[in-house]
């Protein structure tokens, strides 16, 4: 007899946690199991060691037993020394469910031997192995390494700072579709579908990918990817990462648009970002993906025909225009910019060769245009007209961010009003704004002239009203409001219950907590507001001057990030970790009651629309009927 002994050695965060390993199944011969007395586990804080107390000789159908566990994919398997990640022979094996904390994972670690050393070897489908097999991911959750031939070490993920690499961010609504990162050199990142709190909305997860040091190869190819439920691929988008330089080549952020196709017969939907950012934000990548309804407002309204307008929550488009620049001169707005936003001083932007590129880095805050938009199941717009100096034409009215013009209004109008002649009990609500708009040099429209727009772009078959409130909405139900005139325009609207302060959403680049925050004292009002608006983005470019030093020390970095960069926009950088904190919100039981409790509907609102938005506001807008039906049959049954 022997005593076979592996360490797990914990470090970071992961070091706090508990750690057990609970055995369900053994091998030490074909068909023979090992004698429950023979092994031992130590576990505790930070720590576990296992013992196996049986004689060593090398076993195929041990190893084959090992192999199975995994259907014999070497992606799924880990080893501690030299040779073969398949090994041929084992000595035993001991299968049993790995618990880190509250998590757990059902892993199979066995031993053999490499020359005169121990090897030892750990599988389970969580698992993802680099490419040295040395090293792996659990769950995206965990990284592990190997120390000496008896030692896994385990750490946190996402504190893994080796080479370049890029977070992963990812959400799916559906088992059928899994997103999947795959980084050159590292290991298979798949997040497939774990339940969340709302009903058929997925969890946000997320991890990271890196690659080693070095510079040959002098680029690493980095996927995106979308699996099926049989694992083929659904798509795929492909970017490189310069290991010189941290570039990332590839689609830049006008073309990072919405992807529609067909998965098992039914319409879905992925929307992805890669951003290349100076610290403290870093490499950022995301896939949100799920099936979608074109007409979620007309099957709403056949599944639940009492369904109100009160009822709703709404997937909101935050600066709905800002999809495209339309720009003279980019050296007089650049200058503004300077002017507005100081800390963009010590980038010496003006005498560079910094135009449109930098431009789109600050502004653009959507991708799609409205038209897509809309198939993505966005219904609320915050669009801010206004036309160029003191004489209106329409040619020249755009979506202002501050002095940059977007898409312009007619354009914006036409794409929505061809959406609704499409799907005709299907209706959307545009605020116009004044907020935000340099009235210096552009005028912002009045409502003549927003109406004038209207008359040139709404066909009749949809019809426009334009109005200050909702109020008169709020007690009617979907079907009704299709009847009417279905692109309802909001002017002056006030008594709006909405979550945006300069503060809070210009806090940080990286920390949700002040946004947050704000979206909890939001829903917390129990005044009798029209609407409310829950702002989940933040403010990037406004966010800039609480890192005027560290923009000072790496001028080079941020400049090449903000100025030369197609993959640069700031505000995409900070999606993926305020979405991460802000939609998880959503789905918390007291955010999801406070939000039942609003007067009127509400409005989930957001930079870069994504399926997710959508799905999380359909999911409110159900719990909403559902609480508000409720409360009617206990009124009436007590009554």
């Amino acid at each position: 007899m022997s005593k076979n002994q592996v360490t797990f050695s914990f470090s970071g965060q992961a070091a706090n946690q508990h750690v057990d390993f609970i055995v369900t199944d053994s091998r030490i011969k074909k068909d023979k199991i090992i004698d429950l007395g023979n092994i031992s586990v130590s576990g505790g804080k930070g720590k576990l060691t296992l013992t196996v107390d049986v004689s060593r000789n090398g076993n195929k159908d041990v190893a084959s037993w090992y192999k199975n566990s995994v259907n014999n994919n070497t992606r799924h398997m880990v080893h501690t020394a030299r040779g073969s990640n398949s090994p041929e022979k084992l000595n035993f094996a001991v299968k049993g469910t790995l618990s880190i904390g509250s998590q757990r994972f059902d892993v199979c670690i066995g031993q053999g031997h490499y020359a005169t050393t121990n090897n030892w070897h750990m599988a389970g489908n969580t698992l993802s192995a680099r490419a040295n097999n040395k090293s792996a991911y659990l769950d995206n959750v965990y990284f592990i390494t190997t120390s000496g031939s008896d030692e896994f070490n385990v750490a946190d993920a996402n504190t893994i700072s080796e080479g370049k690499g890029f977070d992963l961010w990812t959400s799916t609504n559906t088992e059928s579709l899994t997103p999947r990162f795959d980084l050159e050199g590292d290991a298979l990142h798949p997040f497939p579908y774990h339940s969340g709190l709302l009903p058929s909305i997925g969890t946000m997860q997320s991890g990271y990918a890196f690659d080693t040091t070095g510079t040959a190869p002098t680029h690493r190819d980095f996927h995106l990817q979308l699996l099926s439920s049989n694992n083929s691929q659904y798509q795929n988008v492909l970017f490189k990462l310069n290991r010189i330089t941290g570039a990332i080549e590839g689609n830049d952020i006008l073309k990072q648009t919405a992807i529609q196709f067909e998965g098992d017969g039914k319409p879905c939907m992925m929307n992805y970002g890669v951003s290349h950012a100076a610290l403290p934000l870093g490499n950022q990548s995301y896939i949100y993906t799920g099936e979608y309804n074109k007409q979620w407002m007309t099957t709403l309204a056949k599944q639940n025909p009492d369904f109100r307008f009160r009822d709703l929550v709404l997937s909101g488009s935050h600066d709905a225009g800002m999809y495209e620049i339309h720009i003279n001169d980019p050296k007089i707005a650049i200058q503004k910019m300077i002017d507005s936003n100081p800390v963009l001083a010590s980038l010496e932007l003006v005498g560079t060769q910094a135009g449109e590129q930098l431009l789109a880095n600050l502004s653009l805050t959507q991708k799609d245009n409205a038209y897509t938009q809309l198939v993505t199941g966005t219904r609320y717009f915050d669009f801010r007209p206004a036309y160029v100096g003191n004489s209106f034409s329409m040619k020249q009215t755009y979506h202002l961010h501050n002095f940059i013009p977007g898409v312009v209004f007619n354009e914006f109008l036409t794409d929505i009003d061809k959406y609704l002649k499409e799907n005709s009990n299907e209706f959307a609500i545009v605020r116009i704004a004044k907020s935000g708009i340099d009235t210096d040099n552009f005028t912002p429209l009045n409502q003549e002239q927003v109406e004038a727009c209207l008359q040139a772009s709404v066909s009749a078959s949809v019809g426009y009203q334009v109005t200050n409130s909702l109020d008169s909405l709020h007690d009617l139900t979907l079907s009704q409001v299709a009847k009417g005139k279905r692109l309802i325009v909001l002017f002056g609207a006030s008594n709006v219950n909405d979550s945006y302060n300069d503060e809070d959403y210009s806090a940080s680049l990286n920390d949700p907590s002040a946004v947050i925050a704000a979206l909890n004292n939001t829903v917390q009002k129990n005044a009798q507001y029209q609407y409310t608006v829950l702002q989940l983005q933040n403010t990037g470019s406004a966010a800039l001057k609480h890192y005027k030093s560290q923009i000072a020390l790496h001028v080079t970095a941020w400049l090449n990030d903000l100025v030369l960069s197609g993959t640069g926009n700031l505000l995409q950088a900070t999606k993926p970790t305020f979405d991460h904190a802000t939609y998880t919100w959503l789905t918390q039981p007291d955010t999801v009651e406070a939000i039942a409790k609003q007067n009127g509907p509400v409005v989930v609102q957001n930079d870069f629309v994504d399926i997710a938005l959508y799905q999380h506001a359909l999911a409110l807008s159900q719990q909403r009927y559902t609480q508000r039906v409720k409360e009617e049959n206990k009124a009436m049954a007590e009554a």
